[in-house]
């Protein structure tokens, strides 16, 4: 049963109950407020022949592209929100740009919202070149409370680095680049694919150099982590990082597919947690259970000489979900979102209760709007200082099936918390 469509561009409400394994249902108390649609990729070409020519000779492969990840910002200068979307790079041919800002002031075909390459075309051009300024493939990214904008560029396409990775910072209000990291050879093995970024702003004293990046790598499976102020990284592995072997099948309203993806979601626990009793929570995509670890831990390299040399540091809930689950963010009170993917469900759970799909609460469940989220954050407002949650559908488990042209493809929503 689906939800009703009330307006293509204003609420959508997802308002009724299934009893499923006896969770609590809350979705009348959500109202997902559609911030952005799309029936395809679009990007702002300089002109219409070029975006033509880009079509016909595959530079532009717009009937397959689909995007990923979802951040929202809010320019101080112009006073405007701004959504940046990421479509990865699957091939070196057929994605323009793998980074992307959205212009509300124009509408492409289908009312569909173009996207400008960030921070400009050049970024993305002759990228097997490695030049300074560039950007080669990217999945997710990350906007922390300095105006700074995070991008892990993985540098990897069809399983083959074409550039080192590099982590890059931009700034927001000026978009222009901040600082530029290479990881060191001896951090990216041929399996790895960096691709969830997640920054902890330990001061805003100082320029906010006091910053560390985390990183999950869902095919080494490992986790990297960067210290601005000392401009260094290392890489920590863990056995709560691996896939289980049991859950690398997938089944989503009819589509299948097989991964076996480790750690992939990252989520930091509010920072009104007293100094040194921050967590980041995470979890493997293909598993079903849960895991934190103390920040504190991970900023020391020394923990970490050995290749899963202190599990001890590590907490695994011993109770588990019963599906695989791709991204978790966490709100202000601690309280955990993320998506059921097989059932298609997008729950919350407060982490001073059980690790049980008893203690879940269902707060959306449209089986055609919600499938697949591949970004689930919690966003703050500047302008009045609200929290809401952004979830961005893409039904990635479809890709690289041909896009209905005619049809909305990919969804981007927004509620209240």
């Amino acid at each position: 049963m689906l939800s009703i469509l009330e307006n293509m561009y204003g609420i959508f409400f997802i308002a009724f109950f299934i009893p499923i394994y006896a969770m609590k249902d809350e979705t009348n108390e959500y109202n997902f407020k559609l911030l952005h649609q799309w029936h395809r990729v679009e990007f702002q070409y300089p002109s219409e022949a070029e975006r033509t020519q880009a079509i016909k000779n595959g530079s532009y492969a717009i009937d397959i592209l689909r995007p990923l990840d979802a951040q929202y910002t809010y320019h101080l200068k112009t006073q405007q929100d701004r959504y940046f979307i990421t479509v990865p790079r699957r091939q070196l041919k057929g994605t323009p740009a793998t980074l992307g800002v959205i212009n509300t002031t124009e509408q492409g075909r289908h009312e569909t919202h173009v996207m400008d390459p960030y921070p400009s075309w050049s970024w993305h051009m002759d990228i097997e070149k490695c030049n300074y300024h560039r950007i080669v493939n990217i999945y997710r990214i990350w906007a922390d409370e300095c105006s700074r904008l995070w991008v892990m560029d993985n540098a990897k396409i069809n399983d083959e680095f074409i550039c080192p990775p590099q982590i890059l910072v931009f700034d927001l209000e000026e978009d222009t680049l901040l600082f530029k990291y290479e990881l060191p050879y001896d951090q990216y093995q041929n399996v790895s694919y960096y691709v969830t970024p997640i920054a902890e702003v330990e001061s805003m004293e100082d320029n906010c150099k006091k910053t560390w990046l985390y990183v999950a790598d869902p095919t080494g499976p490992r986790l990297l982590v960067y210290n601005l102020e000392k401009n260094i990284s290392w890489t920590i592995q863990d056995e709560s990082f691996k896939p289980d072997p049991n859950y690398d099948n997938y089944t989503i309203e009819g589509d299948s597919f097989q991964i076996a993806d480790g750690i992939l979601s990252l989520a930091l626990s509010p920072k009104s947690d007293p100094p040194g009793e921050r967590k980041l929570f995470y979890h493997a995509m293909s598993n079903i259970r849960e895991s934190w670890v103390y920040l504190k831990y991970l900023k020391n390299p020394d923990n970490f000489k050995e290749p899963y040399g202190s599990p001890e540091l590590f907490y695994t809930y011993p109770t588990t979900r019963d599906q695989q689950s791709p991204v978790e963010a966490i709100d202000s009170k601690g309280i955990v979102y993320f998506a059921l993917l097989i059932d298609v469900l997008l729950v919350k759970w407060d982490p001073t209760t059980a690790y049980t799909t008893e203690n879940f609460v269902v707060i959306g469940n449209n089986k055609t709007t919600m499938q697949f989220p591949t970004c689930i954050k919690v966003m703050h407002n500047r302008p009045n200082g609200s929290e809401y949650l952004l979830v961005f559908p893409t039904s990635y488990q479809k890709y690289p099936k041909p896009l209905d042209k005619d049809k909305v493809n990919f969804w981007l929503f927004r509620t209240e918390l």
